[in-house]
């Protein structure tokens, strides 16, 4: 059996060598995968540059903030002292400072892989300034891209393997017995070959070997060249390798299961073109649609509205509360209004406030939309062009669970870095220059770039191989019908 198998791929490979078309059709495919490798370089790169930039902005404002302090403390000592600054310039003063000037950098690192898929990377920015405010006055404050970039969105390996591979597996393994049958040629070579199922399966092998090839080659070269060849050693570089192959893999059992079926080559052809279109852009399509109708959740825009909307409602109700103590005691301000310190609480009662309710609204939007996510999910594995950029984007470490932690500790350091500030601002403390040094910092360390393997892959992974598996053995069925009992 061994020796058929062998013996048809060799004649296949023979015949594929002379064929212009398949060299130009790999050409391509190998130059496409690099072009997207060396996009995703430069999206990197743009990410490291916005990291690096917000913490030397943070560098600078803490720099200046502490000379300044100094000066102060300096002129005290000496009893000189300087003109008092403005509140909102003061480094001693608690409320503003944390609000702000003296805000901290949470950077989320590119991952090892980061060049392969974009994921959720086009929608947060990599390096946000956390406050005392609420989430919607840092988180979404900045915008990562041009709106008609996003729309056009980003051209990256994963993009290229899933839409752009399947194309090229398919071009060479959807007419194997069509083809033969056509050129009258099919008879003659089960009739020459001592296992003819088996030099089937070894020309069918010929033909999905090179594209599979030719694309795990270009990953290969393109990681070497665009990431280091250190890269190789990392965990995610093997699973990267076998999710291309196990894809690849997919489409050319669909290839021999079809061309099993017995029918002509255009049939092939429009049965396969309808399932490419089927798999990798109405099923994710109609998966998207179906957990936003169960789960539906507003917007990002409509949900940053709402949350600036919540904010503006506590400023007219501190406002209201003021005009109505101002006409009950015959006053234009209340008598406590004189003293800075209770001008100071006033104002932390009022962000407060506005903090609760936009925390209110985000948690509501964010338990809405994960809940659409888990739903999407498992109706993810009815599409195995789903399941592979999930895995892929898991890999560079742009998928939504890396994301989702990212986020989880933005939200814990946010409650430590208002604990930080606000218990000073409310019990009238002055910053000193020890408080300075004492400042929450945001942890760096991420579990995903210290060499533990992505986690989650296992589902996705089973999801692809499970229908791959199935078609095979169709495909191999019909193969052994066309043999010649």
């Amino acid at each position: 059996m061994s020796s058929s198998f062998l013996a048809g791929a060799r004649f296949e490979a023979r015949m594929m060598r002379r064929d212009g078309a398949v060299w130009f059709a790999l050409l391509i495919l190998a130059g496409v995968a690099l072009f997207a490798l060396a996009m995703g370089t430069a999206r990197i790169a743009a990410q490291q540059a916005a990291i690096a930039a917000a913490r030397a902005d943070e560098t600078q404002r803490l720099s200046k903030l502490q000379k300044t302090l100094a000066q102060l403390q300096q002129g005290d000592a000496q009893g000189k002292p300087a003109p008092e600054p403005p509140p909102f310039r003061d480094p001693r003063n608690a409320a503003f400072m944390g609000g702000g000037p003296a805000a901290t950098v949470a950077a989320l690192a590119p991952a090892p892989l980061g060049l392969v898929a974009t994921g959720q990377s086009d929608l947060l920015p990599p390096a946000v300034r956390v406050t005392t405010g609420s989430k919607d006055s840092f988180l979404f404050a900045d915008e990562i891209d041009n709106p008609a970039n996003l729309m056009s969105g980003a051209t990256d390996l994963a993009f290229v393997v899933v839409f752009v591979y399947p194309l090229v597996v398919l071009a060479m393994a959807f007419n194997l017995l069509a083809g033969e049958r056509e050129q009258g040629t099919l008879g003659m070579t089960l009739a020459s070959a001592r296992r003819p199922s088996a030099s089937l399966a070894g020309k069918l092998a010929a033909r999905v070997a090179a594209p599979i090839a030719a694309m795990l080659l270009a990953v290969a070269a393109g990681v070497w060249i665009f990431a280091g060849w250190e890269r190789f050693a990392t965990p995610g570089f093997a699973a990267l390798l076998f999710v291309v192959l196990l894809y690849g893999l997919f489409w050319a059992a669909l290839a021999a299961a079809v061309d099993g079926l017995g029918r002509g080559s255009a049939f092939n052809a429009l049965t396969l073109i309808g399932a490419w279109v089927a798999i990798t852009m109405i099923l994710p399509a109609a998966i998207n649609s179906i957990a936003a109708f169960a789960h539906p959740a507003p917007s990002r825009i409509e949900m940053v509205l709402a949350a600036r909307a919540a904010s503006t409602d506590a400023d007219k109700s501190r406002d209201a509360a003021l005009a109505r103590y101002a006409d009950e005691h015959g006053g234009g301000k209340p008598a406590s209004a004189a003293g800075a310190q209770e001008a100071t609480l006033r104002r932390l009662a009022t962000q407060e406030a506005a903090f609760q309710r936009v925390e209110a609204i985000v948690a509501e939007h964010d338990a809405q939309l994960a809940r659409q996510r888990d739903m999407a999910d498992r109706l993810g594995y009815l599409s195995p062009a789903y399941l592979t950029y999930a895995a892929m984007a898991d890999i560079a470490g742009s998928g939504e669970a890396r994301y989702r932690a990212f986020l989880d500790r933005i939200r814990a350091f946010h409650l430590d870095w208002r604990e930080f500030f606000l218990s000073r601002a409310k019990a009238g403390a002055s910053l000193t220059a020890q408080d300075y040094a004492a400042m929450p910092k945001f942890t760096q360390a991420d579990e995903e770039l210290v060499g533990r393997p992505p986690a989650g892959l296992a589902g996705p992974l089973i999801g692809v191989a499970l229908p791959m598996l199935l078609l095979a053995a169709f495909g191999l069925r019909g193969y052994r019908r066309a043999a010649p009992r």
